[in-house]
């Protein structure tokens, strides 16, 4: 590692002469640039997908020239009241880091220093969905093979009505293929004539893994032509396989229109996973009114949760201002205020 001043993860990786990529995996899988992970390393904006006031990302490095298989570590880092990086909290990783690791970034770990990295505080356990979210995403990018249970999932999704047992799908099988569908065709038109009748214990972790990934535009109309169906599971299913597509006004309008009778896994899944919508005032305030009925808890967490994206802060801090909330949401936002006091 050359001999510079790293004051940050970005300087920590230069240094070490890595290629490397930066993804949230704590909302929806999304690849933050080197330019604005340095941004918000420098606590020059905010982080922009927040969960449980964390950033919880996946840091995907390989050293420039050596011939070795590529290293992920996966992190959390508490965000402070604006939103922002703790810094004390980065140094204090970076510190343990090069305590570990000294200037061989890539090099081979002694049992010791994997010791020492596994008693870093800021490791995260990814989930199961989370890592072949990005595991797919990646072999997909990199145009690197996807995994052996690709084929059974993609035999089944393409023809659900052959002899295949749903139950021999794996599930990073149905990620590998989630993340194909923008070149393949042929999966995502099957996908859109059979989502409402595959089985449910395909349906929802396809969905879950669709979340993830970018839909090509016809799967897309599949989808929102289920979301007013009387069956709230497709509903919802429907809605979670929407995310990557929340910030298009096509969709934006149907969900808008979904709001007012959402139960509450629903309006769970629109601030978790299609909080885009959210940046719209009037659909805001719809989706304000919505939570005020769901119990106190929930509607705790639900405020607590969009009040702390960066997309959504300052509309709803301008409702708030203004006067323009409903009976029963104010209500709710001075007994939660009193609750804070």
């Amino acid at each position: 590692m050359a001999e510079q001043s790293i004051t940050t993860l970005g300087d920590f990786l230069k240094a070490g002469q890595t290629d490397y990529q930066i993804f949230d995996i704590g909302r929806r899988l999304t690849e933050i640039s080197q330019e604005q992970f340095d941004a918000i390393e420098h606590q020059q904006q905010p982080y922009p997908y927040p969960i449980a006031r964390q950033a919880q990302i996946a840091v995907l490095f390989q050293h420039k020239s050596a011939e070795q298989p590529p290293y992920l570590w996966f992190l959390q880092f508490p965000l402070d009241e604006r939103g922002l990086l703790n810094l004390a909290a980065r140094n204090q990783y970076l510190e343990y880091v090069i305590n570990a690791l000294g200037h061989e970034i890539t090099g081979e770990l002694t049992e010791e220093q994997q010791q020492q990295l596994q008693r870093n505080p800021y490791l995260l356990t990814p989930s199961e969905t989370q890592r072949a979210a990005l595991h797919a995403h990646v072999q997909c990018q990199h145009n690197l093979s996807p995994s052996i249970h690709f084929e059974t999932a993609e035999a089944y999704l393409l023809n659900p009505n052959d002899s295949l047992d749903w139950q021999n799908i794996g599930l990073q099988g149905l990620h590998d293929v989630a993340a194909r569908l923008m070149q393949r065709n042929d999966i995502s038109t099957a996908i859109a004539e059979h989502f409402a009748s595959y089985p449910g214990g395909v349906r929802s972790p396809l969905a879950a893994a669709l979340e993830h990934q970018s839909i090509p535009a016809h799967l897309r109309n599949a989808l929102l032509e289920l979301i007013n169906t009387e069956d709230s599971e497709f509903t919802t299913d429907a809605l979670r396989a929407l995310a990557s597509t929340s910030d298009e006004p096509k969709v934006q309008k149907q969900i808008a229109s979904l709001i007012e009778n959402a139960n509450a896994d629903q309006l769970v899944v629109i601030a978790a996973r299609l909080w885009p919508v959210l940046s719209e005032p009037k659909i805001l305030n719809s989706y304000l009114n919505a939570i005020s009925k769901l119990d106190e808890t929930l509607f705790d967490a639900l405020f607590q949760d969009i009040i702390a994206l960066p997309t959504v802060r300052p509309q709803l801090l301008s409702l708030i201002a203004q006067q323009q909330l409903s009976k029963p949401v104010q209500q709710a936002l001075n007994r939660l205020k009193s609750q804070v006091q």
